[in-house]
């Protein structure tokens, strides 16, 4: 395990209601690793293993058939990045996944 791993989670669940835009399903399993909705995420930094990443493209496709490549952008672009070495079900949250949109008061 790299030592830039700060927490090793359980990949949260989420699902998208009818309605919904396929962009809510990231914002969901973000707010699940702990996101609060205004800090800077840095999708680079959170890592998955690679069927945690395709339930997450396959749940947005379906709220969207008709845009797949617009689907798979969201994820290249904003998605949580894939590893081999990871244990199936979990995510590695590195180093500075979230940068405070507001610094800390000193």
């Amino acid at each position: 395990m790299s030592t830039e791993t700060i927490i090793v989670v359980d990949a949260p669940e989420v699902r998208l209601s009818e309605n919904e835009h396929p962009m809510e399903a990231l914002v969901k399993f973000y707010m699940a690793l702990g996101w609060n909705g205004e800090d800077a995420v840095d999708p680079c930094k959170i890592r998955t293993t690679r069927l945690v990443y395709e339930n997450l493209f396959n749940m947005m496709y379906k709220s969207c058939p008709d845009h797949r490549e617009g689907v798979g952008m969201i994820l290249i672009n904003r998605g949580p990045g894939t590893d081999d070495f990871i244990p199936p079900g979990k995510m590695y949250l590195l180093e500075g996944w979230i940068t405070p949109a507001k610094p800390k008061a000193g």
